[in-house]
């Protein structure tokens, strides 16, 4: 892949992979120097004449799609999964027929999806049985420049990866906030139904309160009443008194005057002056 780097050789965007073939061929010393480089054996006879060794290219064929899939064993390319045996052992009447086509067959899915990926979409059967040097260093072409673009944006990836790991951190940490501040909110809650309680309570002691100060009210207004009623009877007492002490003086006054004018009895002269020889 470091030849690749150093020729500067274009490479097409992943969107676009898959609808146009937009991929340089390479050279067969370039193609040779790639496989040395990811451990793919492959000699230049049989990149030149791959019709005479089909199952050379095969192997080619599979360690390049374990390498692209990221597989660690070549079983997994031909390996069925176990609802498809079972299908086939109760629906097809000599599933031993079977036996070697199917894994065939999803070796081919496999790699023709790999090539339609890579730019390269009219892979065929035919490419398997009886390869073609042009269409071989065609397609080895089309992975390899998969292969670099998927180096390339490994570096996007790991970032990715990176950010990803940081924002389920920064979203953990979020949430454990969200958490304690659900718990404070229950907490802010509860208190505030406390004090809820609290109000409504003294609420109520003030409502009773003003009942017993509006009947005070009431009970100082009459008292203020029998208070004034009272007050002026007093009043009216004291100018009858008054006037009753006056008509008194003037009566103790008329008393004295008429005293004087008063003239003694006979009889109660001789017994004065009889008392007063007595005593003589």
């Amino acid at each position: 892949l470091d030849v690749i780097k150093r020729s500067k050789t274009p490479r097409v965007n992943i969107k676009t992979m898959a609808d146009r073939a937009s991929f340089p061929i390479l050279k067969n010393s370039v193609i040779l120097q790639i496989m040395e480089e990811v451990e793919i054996p492959l000699t230049e006879a049989e990149l030149v004449e791959p019709g005479r060794c089909r199952e050379r290219v095969r192997e080619v064929f599979a360690r390049l799609l374990m390498l692209c899939w990221g597989m660690t064993t070549e079983s997994s390319l031909s390996t069925l999964p176990s609802r498809i045996t079972t299908t086939a052992q109760s629906t097809f009447t000599h599933p031993e027929l079977y036996v070697d086509a199917l894994p065939e067959i999803k070796f081919f899915c496999l790699l023709s999806k790999l090539m339609t990926i890579c730019g390269n979409a009219d892979f065929g059967f035919k490419d398997l049985q009886a390869p073609q040097s042009k269409r071989f260093k065609r397609q080895l072409s089309a992975v390899i420049n998969f292969l670099k673009f998927k180096e390339d944006m490994q570096c996007l990836v790991e970032q990715g990866q990176e950010e990803r790991e940081e924002l389920f951190a920064a979203m953990d940490e979020v949430t454990l906030q969200c958490a304690a501040l659900e718990e404070e909110l229950d907490k802010a809650k509860r208190l505030n139904q406390s004090k809820m309680l609290e109000r409504d309570q003294a609420m109520a002691e003030c409502k009773e309160m003003e009942a017993d100060i509006a009947q005070q009210n009431r009970k100082q207004a009459s008292i203020r009443q029998e208070t004034y009623i009272l007050k002026k009877s007093a009043n009216e007492l004291k100018d009858q008194i008054a006037n009753l002490s006056i008509s008194l003086r003037e009566l103790q006054a008329e008393e004295r005057q008429l005293s004087k004018e008063v003239v003694d009895s006979p009889d109660s002269i001789k017994f004065e002056l009889a008392t007063a020889q007595q005593t003589l």
